[in-house]
């Protein structure tokens, strides 16, 4: 673990003693990368362990946090949701996440970049992306079309990307993609528009806190679940007590 994440972890849970777990509301975001392979030269803990993994959709599914959503179905009316989603197109959200999900019958939204898939681990094949796509209430949406900041491009270059990204996957998969998450969680409200024009009705960033009606659906908040959290990081994460950490990140809409 991080001194980083030790040190965001007190302070939250410092917080937490404060008063009782916040009340669900509105739609929260889980964002995970890897699950149960560890992941080479990872700071950030990317990989979260298997085990780990499979207790936090136990908790998920008990409805504790809200009703398990995918991101295109959630409601965003302030009811309380959540919604489980993974960035990137790693092999292990399918081999390893995909059956917890099933055995606790949750719905998830997977979105992957399709300029790494068929470059070999640790990323999926489009034949596995096909797999699991074809997961009950398996999600797919994009994340970018070689990882790149979008934010960095000029309006040509981040049309292109975006309906490129679209495209692909809907060849390859024979269904709609219509939502996305953004890579390095670097978005905007320019970047919102352009995804709004290019066909995308959802996307998440990585803002922490919950989302409650007339949030940009374009620039929804996520929660990053890492490999450095334990159960207790996981409830407060989910419930809100980490929260907090967004007053460090800057809001994309007011960008």
């Amino acid at each position: 673990m991080s001194w980083k994440h030790a040190l965001w972890r007190a302070v939250a849970r410092g917080r937490w003693t404060l008063g009782p777990e916040p009340a669900p509301g509105g739609l929260r975001l889980l964002g995970y990368h890897a699950v149960g392979s560890e992941m080479v030269g990872d700071p950030y803990g990317l990989a979260v362990g298997t085990a780990d993994f499979s207790r936090q959709m136990e908790l998920v599914a008990s409805g504790r946090f809200g009703r398990p959503v995918s991101l295109g179905e959630a409601k965003l009316d302030g009811s309380a949701e959540l919604c489980v989603t993974f960035d990137d197109g790693y092999q292990n959200t399918l081999i390893n996440a995909s059956a917890i999900l099933v055995r606790h019958n949750l719905p998830f939204t997977a979105c992957v970049t399709p300029g790494l898939l068929d470059s070999g681990r640790p990323y999926l094949s489009w034949d596995e992306l096909r797999e699991l796509s074809k997961i009950p209430r398996c999600e797919i949406g994009a994340h970018g079309l070689p990882h790149a900041r979008l934010d960095d491009l000029d309006g040509a270059a981040l049309a292109r990307e975006l309906s490129e990204s679209r495209r692909r996957l809907e060849d390859a998969l024979g269904s709609a993609a219509t939502v996305m998450t953004w890579p390095h969680g670097a978005a905007s409200r320019r970047t919102a528009a352009a995804a709004r024009n290019a066909g995308f009705a959802r996307a998440a960033c990585s803002l922490y806190g919950a989302n409650e009606p007339g949030r940009d659906a374009l620039l929804l908040r996520r929660v990053e679940i890492t490999g450095f959290d334990d159960e207790r990081d996981f409830i407060g994460k989910a419930s809100g007590a980490w929260d907090w950490y967004a007053w460090r990140q800057g809001d994309p809409a007011r960008r």
